[in-house]
């Protein structure tokens, strides 16, 4: 199983679409894929369940006896009242695509990350818990429908519940349009990753094997960037710039 994020925090750029057409070209090549939509915003979810079903699933996602969505399943391990629940995970017709519905809630998962962060700078079990719940959730989902590849659907920042997705990965790809906006976003996508590997690399150095078995390894590979919504003459030297400076994606490995 491999894990990919198309990650960038600069918004518009089209992530959720793109996740969704490589899902589908996954399922093509016969991969069962996983989508897991970690944006708080949840386009990915939206765009596969209709408003009704959605409504009722994030209605009662805060209610202790739910578990439908990705934070009604990490909600005990953030309020300290237990470990992951397990939850149901939605299956598109006709197809080995699987989907873990995100939750508009997930920005309180991202609020509690940074007291959690530095608990695991301080060897605390609960730091360990907190920031790798995601993780432990997806896994679970992931093992029980014999995943070949997991697919996180991101916001567009570089906040704590990004790092925490990006550490969880294996693989990561910016999706970039052809202006100097994200020629900029590119720069500061590195830098961040690169402090949060290096941060983890810490934690990691300083857990103890037992809690280290548990944690994710932290170190996402980046396969490059994919443009979209290039237009010949406004778009042509931002494009000729990202050429010179970064290569594009290759080919998403199969296993």
């Amino acid at each position: 199983m491999k894990k990919i994020a198309l990650f960038n925090h600069k918004g518009g750029v089209g992530k959720t679409t793109l996740t969704v057409n490589l899902a589908d070209a996954f399922n093509d090549k016969g991969k069962t894929v996983l989508l897991v939509d970690a944006d708080p915003q949840c386009n990915l979810t939206s765009f596969y369940i209709d408003e009704d079903q959605l409504e009722t699933l994030l209605g009662d996602s805060d209610n202790e006896d739910s578990a439908d969505t990705l934070w009604s399943a990490i909600r005990p391990v953030v309020v300290g009242r237990g470990g992951i629940k397990e939850i149901p995970h939605w299956t598109l017709p006709s197809k080995n695509i699987h989907l873990l519905p995100g939750d508009v809630l997930l920005s309180d998962y991202e609020e509690a990350l940074p007291a959690a962060w530095t608990d695991s700078f301080a060897r605390r079990t609960r730091g360990y818990d907190v920031t790798t719940a995601l993780s432990q959730v997806v896994n679970q989902v992931a093992e029980s429908v014999e995943a070949d590849v997991v697919m996180y659907d991101v916001g567009p920042n570089v906040g704590a519940l990004n790092r925490a997705i990006l550490l969880d990965c294996d693989y990561f790809i910016t999706p970039v349009a052809a202006d100097l906006f994200s020629l900029r976003a590119l720069t500061t996508v590195g830098r961040s990753v690169s402090k949060w590997v290096s941060d983890w690399a810490t934690i990691r150095g300083m857990a103890s094997e037992a809690d280290q078995a548990m944690l994710p390894r932290g170190l996402p590979h980046y396969l490059g960037y994919i443009t979209s919504a290039y237009k010949v003459g406004r778009g042509a030297q931002a494009a000729y710039r990202l050429g010179e400076r970064y290569r594009p994606a290759r080919s998403i490995p199969r296993h």
